[in-house]
């Protein structure tokens, strides 16, 4: 069991840390001369047959950052009240973040009662047990101690040793995750990380992701509430022993992973809970930080139900943060104001998307509201099913958003409500949707348009109240079930011939083979070789074109159907694998770089990939 202290800056929280463990958990210099707590200490003692774990944190409001830093849902909580103080302003604020990041058991510790008398001591429970009503704690006991003296300190110890006896964890099934507390080298042993696990296992010999560096390393050695084993579980204070050069990078904030679960972000949507003491309302893109565990980033809070709001209530917004962030599916968030250094509230992380506008939000609120509901009631695995009857899912962001395992995913997408290809999948009754609306919309084409081959993308965009991904997952299902064809970028029924169209056939036959050759050539080029004006050239391509016997890619670079369609297949199975660059798709298709980039600009206009950065994915990789 790991317990997190909490408590009023000088309320003895180190203190007694101290006397249940015999362990000074400041460590610091500065601590130490100060006798005060500026940084996270730790300490470990055995209770009987029971390891427990203690995080001390800081009590002054200046370095809440550091306490927000060591507390993780699955702990429990030790409140320390000094007698001759009482409830105090962080007695009050760190009770709340306990509350808001998830910790639900708790004791009360109620230090240096030698300083008030018999009648004041019960004054002082009374206050207390009116104090905790509000919150998780109303039915925690109260003990009496005078730490540094260890008076009451065996009654504590008890009721700790038996409370550890009972603590169970919630059971996480979920793939390996930890936020890095520390970090730190010593000579001859290398790069030691400590954090409490928040999912998941690790164990020795294990390759993690670093998000600091985007690397794998091996976890060579790792400690478990202060004792050497070999494997660490969710809920586990532990530290790591990390193998590599680029665990030098690892510093607090970063995050452990297990590998390919990485997704950071800048944006998200949240569920944010505003406390009813807050001292003024929030208004629409209000300065904020964000505290995500150990991690912490600068923020705007866009509202998109009401504006302002009031303290104590409850709202959707969005979050965009100033720097990347690795917020997961239900990760619980605490917000501070950024002028009155106050906590605004907490909030639970619902989705990635980035919510544009409040119109975008209303139009799709009844959704958004159905996800917060599932994940209020902790039926995470029953999103998938409300993310593809909402819209497509890409599998491998969502796989990774959600923390569920490959084996969860395939298990899910051998139900017959979905429909899945292409790394994406659908709702089969939406999917349904989109395929007669995109039928009916192929049809109604071919009857405007009887002499062209079919519909480009952008047509059938124009026409249809569809996401351009939804046209083109559904299409590719369509032309996997042989109801629709492409061919050249365009889509048709697939019992669809067109008529018959005007063109010159003489000019087709010239140029058709420099269109289709391995190095196909610009128009200007053909200009030359047939000793031809270009503006002539280029208004004979129109009827060429028209008729769908040749492809424009731009204004100077021509395909056949039948060629364009050998690049593009060359694209798509490139792009599966991994992102890739102008280079290595000029290498692989043998053509020069000119007609490269020509070409990687025409599969970005008709959204076939995407450029991110020096290299391009496919659509369907896309969030």
């Amino acid at each position: 069991m790991i317990v997190t202290l909490a408590g009023h800056v000088d309320h003895g929280k180190t203190a007694v840390v101290q006397a249940l463990t015999g362990t000074n958990t400041d460590r610091l210099k500065e601590e130490q001369e100060r006798g005060l707590t500026i940084d996270l200490g730790f300490a470990y003692t055995n209770f009987q047959s029971q390891r427990v774990g203690f995080v001390d944190v800081p009590g002054h409001h200046r370095f809440l950052h550091n306490m927000i830093a060591g507390v993780a849902s699955q702990q429990h909580a030790l409140l320390v009240i000094a007698a001759d103080d009482g409830i105090m302003p962080q007695t009050i604020e760190h009770t709340q973040i306990l509350e808001l990041l998830g910790i639900r058991t708790g004791t009360i510790v109620l230090n240096k009662v030698d300083l008030l008398d018999a009648q004041q001591v019960k004054q002082r429970h009374e206050q207390i047990r009116s104090f905790a009503s509000d919150y998780f704690l109303k039915d925690a006991l109260i003990f009496e101690v005078v730490a540094t003296e260890r008076l009451g300190v065996r009654e504590l110890e008890s009721h700790l040793t038996t409370t550890a006896l009972t603590f169970s964890r919630e059971a996480m099934v979920q793939p390996f995750r930890m936020p890095i507390d520390r970090s730190f080298s010593l000579q001859g042993v290398g790069t030691i990380v400590t954090g409490t696990i928040a999912s998941g296992q690790v164990e020795v010999g294990a390759d993690v992701h670093l998000t600091a560096t985007g690397e794998p390393i091996r976890v060579r050695s790792l400690n478990v509430q202060g004792e050497e084993a070999e494997a660490a579980h969710a809920g586990d204070r532990c530290s790591l022993n990390l193998a590599g050069s680029a665990s030098r990078s690892a510093k607090r904030g970063d995050w452990l992973l297990e590998n390919h679960y990485d997704l950071p972000m800048t944006n998200a949507l949240i569920d944010l809970s505003v406390l009813g003491d807050f001292p003024r309302k929030i208004k629409h893109w209000s300065s904020v930080h964000v505290y995500h565990l150990t991690d912490h980033s600068e923020a705007r809070l866009s509202l998109l139900e009401q504006s302002p709001i009031e303290p104590g209530e409850k709202t959707m917004a969005s979050l965009t943060c100033e720097r990347s962030m690795h917020f997961k599916e239900g990760d619980r968030l605490i917000l501070r104001d950024r002028d009155l250094s106050r906590t605004i509230g907490g909030a639970t992380v619902l989705s990635h998307e980035r919510i544009q506008s409040r119109r975008i939000f209303r139009t799709n609120q009844p959704f958004f509201e159905s996800l917060r509901n599932s994940l209020n009631s902790k039926q995470n695995n029953a999103t998938l099913g409300l993310r593809s009857a909402h819209d497509l899912v890409n599998v491998d962001v969502y796989r990774r958003f959600s923390l569920i395992s490959q084996s969860q995913i395939e298990n899910a997408l051998e139900t017959d409500d979905v429909i899945h290809a292409s790394g994406q999948v659908l709702s089969s009754r939406l999917f349904e949707r989109y395929e007669m609306d995109i039928l009916q919309s192929l049809k109604n084409y071919h009857a405007e348009f009887p002499r062209e081959e079919g519909a480009t993308i952008e047509e059938l965009t124009k026409r249809l109240n569809i996401a351009i991904e939804s046209i083109q997952f559904t299409l590719g299902v369509l032309n996997e079930r042989s109801k629709t064809r492409s061919l050249g970028g365009r889509y048709a029924l697939q019992d669809h011939v067109a008529a018959a169209a005007s063109y010159d056939q003489k000019l087709l036959a010239k140029v058709q083979p420099m269109f289709d050759a391995p190095q196909p050539v610009s128009l200007g080029d053909v200009a030359k070789r047939l000793n031809m004006p270009f503006h002539q050239i280029e208004r004979s391509m129109g009827s060429l074109v028209h008729a769908g016997v040749l492809v424009q890619i731009n204004k100077n670079r021509y395909l056949t159907p039948e060629r364009l369609n050998q690049l593009q297949q060359l694209v798509t199975t490139l792009a599966r694998e991994k992102p890739f660059t102008v280079r290595e798709f000029r290498d692989v298709s043998g053509l020069g770089r000119n007609t490269v980039i020509d070409l990687l600009e025409y599969f970005d206009r008709q959204r076939l990939t995407q450029r991110r950065g020096d290299a391009r994915v496919l659509i369907n990789q896309l969030n």
